[in-house]
């Protein structure tokens, strides 16, 4: 007899098996066969019976299925196990094993693959698959270990550096010998990452060989070691060679590491550097130092630039830009009187030009004080700002408008600052694209790419003036209508509609969303004729498309088997990541089902 059919089926209830039995119900993949295998049952019996087996499971109901498939598999395995080949050729060997900090091996296949091709493919949108699924506490799957190692060389350096900081080391210290296997002390990026990692999991166990790294290792792979070397103080003395390194990456680590110390002989370091001429690799370190002589040389060094600018040295903007670098993310009082001293001469530093070595320029300069100012988050400071808001370059426009949302009420700021949207060119244009900006950033202030330094309570609880919507219509800004679109707004469905139908149109997952705010009622129909269309043509992982389907958690949970009869028909490259969209659905209809 054909053992295509058993094959097949037995192929399905694996995935299954794999995805969880529930999941199992209603399975279209299964249902199909349900006809080939009862015509051929005519014939052979056993095939009827299978038949009936999976009629009862894909039929039957949640709480029974475990056991119904249990049955299905049995029946499978007997069949091909009494007609078919049940064994492979190859050698036996004794597997590695190693013990973790996780142990989960139940992710569902179609998580874990688009996981998997992300980790170790190339493409875009890896990095916000890999991204979305280590912020849902995916990474507890023990094969995940070995895509992830993979992914350190990736090259795109933000998906490398996320598996290095957040994913990797939540397996714990059994990773460290697999690690060890692929380390090369010649490597680049890579390496030194791995090494990073190892000496995070087991501090002791790997000081031996960040010390072998820092004599026979690469530029990176040193600078790694330093890093991983500064946490010990035994090893100070060391790392303090390090920091004179004619390496420029091995000095700045070595730097790096020392600002954790407050040690005498690190101060009167870190005060050398600031006098000398080597200035631009303490940005990173004296962002971290807390030593107070420390900070008083730095300021002391940026009062002296500053009297220089003042005086018309445009040669000094580099130098000033640099102690601005390190000044980054203080919020002390020293730090505040500086920055605001600076801000006061803001009409003299204007007029600079550009120096012969550099493209920043005295609006540049200006422009960063504000930023910083905003970045203090302090009344006084967002004052100083909109005090000076009309005599500003156009480029600090999205700092007086931070400082007037944290400041005014939501009146005051539209009617002071609505005009600008309709704007078409020149300095009115870059501030309406920047009054846009902010409302999509305190919107999705959690997209990766924006940011903006308010509080999460403050950003939570932050209102726009309703006259917006109006405005973002009249101007025709479909981003900004999908952040502020609201229930019973009858002009902002029709124009979220017209643009979602449009041929320009590449924003149909926050449309979708927005139009699910607005409890639009053919919104089930709306999402799945987008998908119909975009899913033409396009490649899996394209990120249009992801976001599409991400924004099938706004739909209604009544709709559910619409969406799944739609799977049905979907090309089969789609199917994971549209089945996957629909989880939480499940999980809502679940809940809501629940006694």
């Amino acid at each position: 007899m054909s053992l295509a059919l058993i094959q097949e089926a037995a192929k399905e209830v694996r995935r299954l098996a794999i995805a969880g039995s529930p999941l199992a119900v209603g399975d279209f993949r299964l249902k199909k066969l349900v006809a080939p295998l009862q015509q051929a049952g005519a014939k052979v019996p056993v095939f009827a019976q299978v038949a009936k087996a999976v009629e009862d499971l894909v039929n039957g109901s949640e709480a029974d299925s475990a056991s119904q498939l249990l049955n299905l598999g049995t029946l499978l395995n007997a069949i091909l196990y009494t007609q078919g080949q049940s064994g492979a050729e190859g050698e036996r060997r004794e597997l590695e094993a190693f013990t973790t900090n996780s142990y989960s091996t139940k992710t569902p296949s179609r998580l874990l693959k688009p996981l998997v091709q992300a980790l170790t493919t190339t493409g875009s949108g890896r990095h916000e698959t890999v991204l979305s699924a280590c912020e849902r506490g995916v990474f507890t799957d023990l094969r995940l270990i070995d895509p992830a190692i993979q992914a350190l060389g990736d090259s795109y350096p933000e998906l490398a550096d996320l598996v290095a900081e957040r994913i990797l080391p939540g397996f714990g210290p059994g990773i460290v010998p697999r690690l060890k296997t692929g380390l090369d002390l010649k490597g680049k990026k890579n390496a030194a990452r791995t090494l990073t990692i190892m000496h995070q999991l087991d501090p002791a166990g790997s000081l031996e060989i960040c010390k072998t790294a820092l004599e026979e290792g690469s530029p990176e792979i040193k600078a790694a070691a330093v890093g991983c070397l500064g946490k010990h103080d035994g090893f100070l003395p060391l790392v303090l060679e390090q920091a004179r390194s004619k390496n420029k990456v091995v000095r700045t680590a070595a730097l790096e590491a020392l600002a954790g110390h407050d040690r005498p002989e690190i101060t009167q370091l870190f005060c050398e550097l600031i006098e000398g001429k080597a200035f631009g690799v303490l940005a990173g370190p004296l962002k971290s130092i807390k030593n107070p002589q420390v900070l008083n040389s730095l300021i002391a060094e940026g009062l002296r630039v500053l009297d220089a600018l003042i005086k018309g040295d445009a040669e000094q903007i580099v130098r000033f830009g640099e102690i601005l670098d390190c000044l980054e993310k203080r919020k002390n009082p020293e730090c505040e009187k500086f920055l605001l001293t600076c801000f006061d001469q803001d009409v003299k530093i204007s007029k600079l030009k550009a120096a012969k070595n550099s493209q920043s320029r005295g609006v540049d300069v200006v422009a960063r004080l504000a930023l910083l100012l905003c970045d203090l988050g302090s009344p006084k400071a967002h004052e100083a700002v909109l005090e000076k808001r009309n005599a500003l370059p156009s480029i600090a426009f999205g700092e007086v408008l931070r400082s007037a949302i944290l400041t005014w009420s939501p009146e005051k700021v539209f009617e002071e600052f609505a005009p600008l949207l309709g704007e078409k060119k020149g300095a009115g244009k870059q501030k309406g694209e920047a009054i846009s900006h902010t409302i999509w950033t305190t919107r999705y202030s959690g997209v990766a790419g924006f940011h903006l330094e308010i509080k999460p309570d403050v950003l939570e609880n932050l209102a726009w003036d309703p006259r917006w919507l109006d405005a973002a219509i009249n101007a025709d800004l479909e981003i900004l209508v999908c952040c502020l679109a609201r229930p019973g707004h009858k002009g902002a469905i029709s124009f979220l509609l017209d643009h979602l139908n449009s041929k320009s149109e590449s924003w149909a997952g926050l449309i979708i969303e927005a139009l699910a705010r607005c409890k639009h009622p053919k919104i089930t129909e709306t999402f799945l004729d987008q998908v119909g269309k975009k899913a033409k043509g396009t490649r899996p992982l394209d990120y249009d498309l992801q976001s599409l389907f991400q924004s099938a958690r706004y739909l209604p949970v009544a709709d559910l088997s619409k969406l799944d009869d739609f799977a049905a028909k979907l090309d089969e490259k789609f199917l994971n990541p549209f089945l996957e969209a629909l989880a939480s659905l499940r999980a809502a209809r679940i809940s809501e089902t629940a006694p």
